[in-house]
């Protein structure tokens, strides 16, 4: 087996290595000796990569799982900030990760679609669409940092389509994270989604950060 033929992924496990040579004690020399002459890099145990990518990296160590949250909305361009925690939305709850002088953090969610995959080749990496990290900063507004950054995905996002919002709306189905992300779009997208969403006769805080004084009549938010 030629060594090229499983260095072209971001990531790279071990086991997958094993299978190729048919032999798991060889399979250890070999790693051993690539780690040793800098061609492979241990991400964490049983996994290696030939990347720098650290998001074609982060969002390739398990399946399935995408960027979100403002690593997403860095490399959207929503915010300036350069994030030094990559934030990966998954399935299964993970222990941190840290690489390259990058801290990877595995954020569980039980809404694992709503993404897509970007770049080619060994730089290939899975990203929220923008719909979907519109909906993690309020599913998990820790992962933002502030409400600005909140703000800055909803008033720089373009292309935004309605009936991709209301159909993963309906499928996380909270009418509270709906109304905020409905205030939101209207707000900042002069989008209306009200027709398309149950608004219920409860009062919510719109920004998870700070308590609001005013009253939003129409979506039933202080914001």
């Amino acid at each position: 087996m030629k060594t090229e033929e499983f260095l072209k992924s971001p990531t790279i496990r071990f086991n997958d290595i094993a299978k190729r040579t048919a032999n798991r004690e060889y399979a250890w020399i070999l790693v051993h000796r690539l780690v040793k002459e800098g061609k492979l890099k241990r991400i964490t145990k049983g996994v290696y990569t030939t990347s720098d990518d650290i998001f074609s990296i982060a969002s390739n160590i398990y399946y399935p799982s995408y960027i979100s949250f403002l690593a997403a909305s860095y490399l959207n361009g929503f915010t300036e900030a350069i994030p030094r925690t990559v934030s990966i939305a998954t399935a299964k709850g993970h222990k941190p990760v840290e690489f390259a002088g990058y801290l990877i953090d595995f954020v569980r969610l039980d809404s694992i679609w709503g993404y897509h995959k970007e770049g080619s080749g060994g730089h290939t990496y899975f990203i929220a669409d923008v719909e979907k990290l519109m909906i993690d900063s309020f599913l998990r507004p820790d992962r933002m940092g502030n409400f600005a950054e909140i703000e800055n995905v909803f008033s720089m996002a373009e292309g935004v389509e309605e009936g991709r919002m209301s159909e993963y709306l309906k499928k996380i189905g909270s009418g509270m994270l709906s109304r905020k992300v409905g205030y939101m779009l209207e707000k900042h997208r002069g989008i209306d989604i009200s027709e398309s969403i149950k608004i219920d006769k409860n009062y919510y805080q719109l920004n998870p950060f700070k308590k609001g004084k005013t009253l939003n009549k129409k979506w039933r938010l202080f914001v």
